[in-house]
């Protein structure tokens, strides 16, 4: 099985916009997504109450997570925490800009109950992915690059911001 493109946004759009569907779908069943003007600061105060907003800002800080992580460092980290180390994700593991992405997504995960309930959901069914995998990939090979793309940065930095890798 091959891992998704790297360079693919959509398939990390999609399981982003996976990540509170039912909440969309309960919320705004007959609304189109909004475009991104409209989530300027001015219309961010329905952030907290919308779960569309919240899948949106995910979505947009996904951009800024793949290009926030140093890849040689990712693969090292990664290797070593398979290995059993414990407490290797650091914020050396990050771009200057990336650990300003970092502090932003740790605090909304603290603040904000919809975020967190959205990086929950991405982080559980990242992990359920890497499981499946992980049956027919005895070397780790597969696994380590879901664990290295894109969507694998923004798997580590959601996680690692979330508390879930030490």
């Amino acid at each position: 099985q091959e891992p998704a493109q790297p360079e693919s946004g959509g398939w990390i759009s999609g399981l982003l916009r996976g990540a509170s569907r039912e909440e969309a779908a309960e919320e705004a069943p007959a609304r189109a997504p909004a475009r991104p003007a409209e989530t300027a600061p001015a219309a961010r105060s329905s952030d907290a109450r919308n779960p569309r907003h919240v899948v949106e800002s995910l979505n947009s800080l996904s951009v800024d997570i793949a290009r926030a992580i140093d890849h040689d460092a990712s693969v090292d980290l990664w290797r070593r925490y398979q290995r059993g180390e414990r407490d290797v994700f650091t914020r050396r593991l990050y771009t200057l800009k990336g650990q300003q992405t970092f502090d932003e997504i740790k605090r909304k995960y603290d603040r904000e109950p919809e975020f967190r309930t959205a990086v929950d959901r991405y982080i559980g069914d990242f992990e359920k992915l890497l499981a499946d995998v992980a049956r027919t990939d005895p070397n780790r090979t597969v696994t380590q690059s879901y664990l290295t793309s894109d969507t694998g940065k923004v798997y580590t930095m959601l996680a690692h911001a979330a508390g879930r890798l030490s």
